[in-house]
């Protein structure tokens, strides 16, 4: 079934304005970072006629001016909410108090914004209790003095402001450590206590246990079926630290079917990518799935040195597999390292897994404190990533990127100061949306200017939203591309400001990039010429 945007439009394909000198108030587009939708024309100027207009013929398509300053990268961090490290600092016990919470959250997605960052993984599990109502999990104990859950559902909160900051918000979920003290055991064990095993003063889940998949498969359902998210990114998705003494024999003798112990405790992390998958894209098949493994992929023979726990040999993570299969869409590589631990793993996880899916650099801006690194090792580790061309960078964790750290988070900035646009993730190009049309130019009652246009999009397909482009004119014939916005989510768009002052012609176009970030071709054009 087919949906098509309401907005009365002419089939004009390419059309030229003459702005007169009356309108001294010059056209001007709203800058990139504005994400907020504009109000939709009102009904009377939806009554009326659109501009009379020349029509002229199509133009071939109208490519992008990205040019050299404009990158695709993920710009990321991992906001924790264990114990309020990054957020809550403040006790939701009042009214008062839950204000102050919600303010102190906007507080941080504002500057995220503004320091160019587009992407946040919110931790909403960890231990085995979680941030938002759920039917599976106790409620986390961190937002209120009591530990009861606070009057109101914290994640619900966070999507609808990261969406209002076009900040895109995946899920953080700690998956298989679990907190269940003797006297007081998770609910899971209560039912299930065979599921959760006893390793080094810790209890961990058994991904060898088909119940525990399902479980956490359930859960990334829940997530899936109640929340807006941009996808769901799973940490400690893996066997615990020294796993060659994790007590699984029982599940080994039981599901193990004559594979060695390595290969089957691989197979089981797989095979619980696969149910999230499947019960994941059940219910959104657009939804985007991530894992952030160790940051070392596996040995390397080339050194000469020792080099520590690795992904595929230490914890049985199998990061190349998971990408051949298309099992995430793109995966964070914890890489807090330096030196001969970094950049011969960088090199590796571009080589091996960046020809499959994007590596996102998981960096530690947290050991300048903690291990007084120098802030260069880190900025050298961003220069890095991009001269190999991964797929962005992401902190951990908030707070060491922040208002505390000020010379770290000026650095940032600077790094971060040239626009960004999303990734383009390869499952993405499955669903590619079709192109906008018949983009109009057209006058509100109050002298305003609004781009408007149509677009053509199956009612099961991903969300969408539109990125505007200009080529800006001057009358010696001097170019200059401008990302007008992105992250619009109405086909209309309204000009304002003094942008365009000085320019004889601009060119506009307009392109849909569904939730993958896969943009479509303009294949036209909107042509307005100043007077």
């Amino acid at each position: 079934m087919k949906t098509i945007s309401k907005i009365a439009l002419s089939s004009l394909l390419l059309a030229s304005i003459g702005v007169g000198c009356r309108a001294k108030k010059d056209l001007v587009a709203s800058p990139p970072e504005v994400v907020s939708v504009v109000e939709p024309p009102s009904m009377a100027f939806a009554a009326q006629e659109p501009l009379s207009l020349p029509a002229l013929p199509a133009s071939a398509t109208w490519s992008p001016p990205m040019g050299d300053s404009i990158r695709q990268e993920m710009r990321a961090v991992w906001l924790t909410t264990a114990y309020g490290l990054d957020w809550p600092r403040t006790k939701a016990d009042d009214e008062n108090g839950l204000r102050r919470q919600q303010q102190d959250l906007i507080r941080i997605l504002d500057r995220l914004a503004a320091d160019g960052y587009n992407t946040v993984f919110l931790q909403v599990r960890q231990s085995g209790t979680v941030l938002y109502p759920s039917n599976m999990e106790p409620f986390a104990r961190f937002f209120t003095s009591s530990g009861q859950p606070p009057a109101y559902d914290p994640l619900s909160f966070a999507v609808k402001a990261c969406r209002a900051r076009g900040l895109a918000i995946h899920a953080w979920l700690v998956t298989y450590p679990l907190a269940s003290p003797k006297n007081a055991p998770h609910p899971l064990l209560q039912r299930h206590p065979a599921w959760g095993l006893k390793h080094k003063n810790a209890t961990h889940l058994d991904p060898g246990e088909p119940g525990v998949r399902q479980y956490i498969a359930s859960l990334a359902r829940e997530l899936a079926a109640g929340y807006d998210l941009d996808g769901l990114h799973f940490d400690y998705f893996r066997y615990p630290e020294d796993a060659v003494r994790f007590p699984d024999q029982r599940s080994y003798r039981l599901y193990g079917a004559g594979m060695d112990r390595e290969q089957w405790r691989r197979s089981n992390l797989t095979r619980q990518l696969e149910e999230i998958n499947q019960a994941v894209h059940s219910i959104k098949p657009y939804m985007q799935i991530s894992v952030a493994p160790l940051g070392k992929l596996r040995k390397l023979p080339m050194l000469d040195r020792s080099h520590g726990w690795t992904a595929f040999e230490s914890v049985y993570q199998d990061p190349i597999t998971w990408a051949k299969k298309g099992l995430v869409d793109f995966l964070v590589p914890m890489m807090y390292y330096r030196d001969h631990l970094y950049t011969p793993f960088l090199q590796d996880w571009s080589q091996s897994v960046g020809r499959y899916v994007p590596v996102v650099a998981g960096l530690a801006p947290y050991r300048i404190v903690q291990d007084r690194w120098q802030a260069q090792t880190i900025i050298d580790q961003m220069e890095q990533e991009r001269m190999m061309g991964s797929g962005g960078i992401c902190f951990f964790r908030e707070e060491h990127v922040g208002d505390k750290y000020p010379a770290m988070r000026q650095q940032i900035r600077q790094f971060f100061h040239r626009t960004a646009l999303p990734l383009a993730l390869p499952r993405g190009l499955e669903h590619r949306a079709q192109a906008p049309k018949l983009l109009r130019l057209v006058l509100e009652p109050n002298g305003e200017r609004t781009v408007v246009w149509m677009h053509d999009r199956d009612a099961h397909e991903p969300p969408v939203t539109y990125r505007l482009w200009a080529t800006l004119i001057k009358g010696n014939g001097e170019r200059r591309g401008v990302l007008l916005a992105q992250g619009v989510r109405e086909p209309h768009y309204r000009l304002r400001g003094e942008q365009f002052s000085g320019y004889e012609r601009v060119e506009i176009g307009v392109e849909a990039v569904n939730s993958y970030g896969v943009s479509t071709p303009i294949d036209q054009a909107l042509v307005i010429t100043m007077g």
